[in-house]
């Protein structure tokens, strides 16, 4: 029943059971320490009659007193002062026979009671109560079949203990028997009404009761708190997840939970960001495959045409040509497809990819020199030179090192292909915005942009090449590095290094610098 509770999905339940389990544990403990309180409290009020009846042994044997009642009356009287803290003291012969009773002998008043106790069990005491207290072992005296009972058990005991309850009062007993050094053996019975181990008792138990209650509103108060304040708010996480579609994408947790600055609050900002951000790939990746398709259509639709001129044509010249269409139709759409399957991969990688401090100088000379060395370059006797502007000596960003790295080489092969034969490439880096930014500029020599269409370069599938190489380039190179430059909250635009003229590509990058 409880492991079934315990595995309840709620976790206020759970966290209520498992209190009221542990509860059950420690109010049995405690019922059994309360048990052990009582015999434990008499014990110790028997060691004291114990070592009351040690002085009366001591002195029996030294004052050579016989076991007479005459010689034990008189030395009651002369030994007074050895029973202060006690009430009652009874001596019985080898047989159990009384020989004398100290409530039955006409001595001085106040040797055996004390009016004291009286006065601390209750404070609302009567005279009628008082002499009922007073008489309570003198009636025991009379009716002595508790004693007598217990009397039998000096057979196999020399000491022990044993207490009853007359007229609700506590009277502890303490039997011993003792073989003076005249080898008679005398049995002494030391009583004491012992209220005051009953309000021990009482006491202890108000004290548990008391904790237990305050236990109960603490766990009462908390289990309020971690509701309200806990597990409320993990119950709307669950259902805005259980919820979210991409046409609630932008609803929010609620102002309370994402204000708080605490693990449920830094959790639902989480959620939100991440269900946002889920949903942003989820468009982009319709949007690209309804690209994709728009892009495929046309090669496609030129490839059904060509095909069907093919047929029925039978000249020679016209034939090549229509082989030539149909091939450059299959070259792009292959080239859509693979380069399509390249950004679904590199979206996938990136998710993946460890985040990291690098520095950008030695990735930028290591993607120069790769590029120095590179049969394109090379046949068209390309230079391509770095440029430190603020002679720094390190430039350390946070991000991906690979991903960084794949920019700088899309942008260095647009530029290598734009320019013409025998020119040179810059690549210059410097600090701005208050040495908060890097700023990376690759500068070429080819035609430029088209200032109409500058701000179109960077979306999907866009290319402004001549005819003969558009078929080697799908256009979603700088779209691929735009992404990765917003990804590390970067910038990136383009322009004209000459406006007059509009010649020179600038690519101009900007990423925040580590500190």
């Amino acid at each position: 029943m409880i492991a079934r509770l315990l595995s309840s999905r709620s976790l206020l339940t759970q966290f209520l059971v498992f209190n009221l389990f542990i509860f059950i544990i420690l109010s049995f403990f405690t019922f059994l320490y309360l048990k052990a309180i009582q015999p434990e409290l008499i014990s110790k009020q028997s060691n004291k009659h114990l070592r009351v009846i040690k002085n009366i042994e001591a002195n029996l044997n030294i004052q050579k007193i016989n076991i007479q009642k005459e010689q034990l009356k008189s030395f009651l009287i002369k030994s007074k002062f050895l029973f202060d803290e006690i009430d009652q003291i009874k001596f019985l012969d080898i047989e159990n026979n009384l020989l004398l009773d100290s409530n039955l002998l006409d001595i001085e008043q106040g040797v055996f009671s004390r009016p004291s106790r009286i006065e601390e069990y209750t404070l609302k005491s009567t005279p009628k109560e008082e002499i009922i207290l007073k008489n309570d072992l003198k009636q025991n005296s009379a009716n002595s079949n508790f004693l007598r009972q217990q009397t039998q058990r000096l057979v196999d005991e020399n000491n022990f203990a044993a207490s009853e309850f007359v007229n609700k009062n506590l009277i502890v007993h303490t039997f011993s028997k003792i073989l003076l050094e005249n080898n008679e053996t005398l049995t002494i019975i030391i009583s004491e009404i012992s209220n005051e181990i009953m309000l021990a008792v009482e006491e202890r138990k108000n004290f548990v009761l008391r904790s237990a209650l305050i236990a109960a509103i603490i766990i009462l108060i908390f289990s309020i708190f971690l509701n309200a304040y806990i597990i409320k708010p993990i119950r709307e996480l669950n259902v805005f997840a259980n919820q979210a579609s991409p046409e609630s994408k932008k609803n929010n947790l609620g102002n309370q939970i994402e204000a708080r600055d605490d693990e449920i609050g830094n959790l639902s900002r989480s959620l939100r960001d991440m269900t946002s951000s889920l949903y942003d790939r989820i468009d982009l990746a319709e949007r690209f495959a309804s690209d994709l398709t728009h892009e495929i259509r046309n090669p496609l639709a030129s490839l059904k045409g060509a095909s069907e001129l093919l047929i029925n044509t039978n000249d020679e010249v016209k034939r090549n040509k229509l082989l030539k269409i149909i091939s450059n139709d299959v070259e792009r759409i292959e080239r859509l497809i693979t380069d399509y399957s390249q950004v679904l991969k590199d979206e996938a990688s990136q998710s993946r990819s460890v985040t990291k401090e690098f520095d950008l100088i030695p990735l930028i000379k290591s993607v120069i020199e790769d590029f120095n060395t590179d049969i394109k370059t090379l046949d068209k006797n390309i230079s391509i030179n770095f440029k430190n502007t603020s002679n720094l000596s390190e430039a350390k960003v946070f991000g991906v090192e690979s991903r960084i790295e794949q920019v700088i080489a899309n942008i260095l092969e647009n530029a290598v292909s734009f320019s013409p034969n025998n020119a040179e490439v810059i690549l210059s880096i410097a600090k701005k915005n208050k040495d908060k930014e890097v700023e990376i500029l690759v500068i070429d020599k080819g035609p430029g942009f088209d200032e109409k269409n500058v701000s179109k370069i960077f979306e999907r599938f866009y290319s402004d090449r001549p005819d003969d190489s558009s078929v080697n380039h799908s256009g979603l190179g700088l779209n691929i590095v735009k992404n990765i430059i917003d990804s590390h909250k970067g910038s990136i635009k383009a322009y004209n290094f000459s406006k007059k003229s509009n010649s020179g590509a600038v690519i101009d990058i900007q990423l925040p610098l580590r500190k």
